[in-house]
């Protein structure tokens, strides 16, 4: 458990890159993002017409899908680093996963990365939800800034019927 606890408090202190270049003062840090993903799974979870995903395990995914960032940082598309992104994040997650005694961890960040399951493609919609939601908002509070690219990107890449139903219901 300690351990683990060292890479979690890692990434509550890891701001999101993508914010710091647009000049976000006091970015949202990692956690706090895949802290309000697990938010808007639960939400979801109370709505009757969405009981067909097991949301207890797209909280799960939710939880740990950005927690190799805290061995190698919050890397973006703009970063040198992102062409190699998915095997630097594979490698850390696997010796997180073994130095803190748990197993599920690299098996859910798997789940996450291939996108696979219909409770990983929401997972990944929620990603981008939260994205979207995030830029929404520093829109308001950075007026001279354009976050157009984040909400593009959030909205094109959305990849299942409930998340596309979410994304309208917030870009009305």
């Amino acid at each position: 458990m300690k351990k683990l606890a060292e890479y979690s408090e890692k990434i509550k202190h890891l701001p999101r890159s993508g914010w710091l270049r647009k000049n976000v003062q006091e970015p949202e840090s990692v956690a706090a993002h895949s802290w309000q993903m697990s938010l808007i799974a639960l939400y979801l979870s109370e709505i009757e017409e969405n009981k067909d995903y097991d949301f207890n395990h797209v909280i799960k995914l939710c939880i740990c899908h950005d927690l190799a960032e805290s061995k190698i940082g919050d890397i973006t598309p703009k970063d040198v680093a992102y062409s190699t992104k998915g095997e630097i994040e594979i490698r850390a997650m696997n010796e997180i996963s073994e130095n803190s005694n748990f197993p599920l961890l690299k098996d859910l960040f798997q789940e996450f990365e291939d996108g696979q399951t219909k409770e990983a493609q929401l997972a990944r919609d929620i990603d981008k939800i939260d994205m979207l939601l995030q830029a929404l908002d520093y829109e308001k509070k950075y007026p001279k800034e354009n976050f157009d690219e984040f909400k593009e990107s959030a909205i094109k890449n959305i990849k299942t019927e409930l998340g596309k139903k979410i994304v309208s219901s917030l870009i009305k």
